[in-house]
């Protein structure tokens, strides 16, 4: 489960940013997850738990914003988003086609006091 690396570094950047502000604690994050990051969010939600004990996270909420998989049609110049891994256009059914949303996995923001 490689949430758990991810995790730890999440924590280790929260607090960074915390310390850089004189925060005592932090009280929520906030990350997008796109659909194909390869993270589960059952794993992370408990990795965050497990690692955020003994740190400025320790009484921190972690929501996650799933991010759709969207893609952009070559030949029809459409946006679609698609509910599995055929990439193919759903309008015109081409395979020309370029994800532009769905790999992600970033910090929307941070809360703290």
């Amino acid at each position: 489960m490689h949430e758990y690396s991810i995790v730890s570094s999440l924590i280790n950047m929260c607090e960074k940013q915390a310390k850089e502000a004189n925060a005592r604690e932090i009280k929520k994050v906030i990350i997008q997850v796109g659909k194909l990051s390869g993270i589960e969010p059952h794993f992370m939600q408990s990795s965050f738990d497990y690692f955020k004990k003994d740190s400025l996270c320790e009484n921190a909420e972690l929501s996650m914003k799933i991010i759709d998989i969207k893609i952009i049609c070559q030949t029809c110049k459409k946006e679609s988003i698609i509910d599995n891994n055929n990439f193919f256009c759903p309008i015109c059914n081409s395979r020309e086609t370029k994800l532009i949303e769905g790999k992600e996995l970033f910090i929307e923001s941070i809360e703290i006091s």
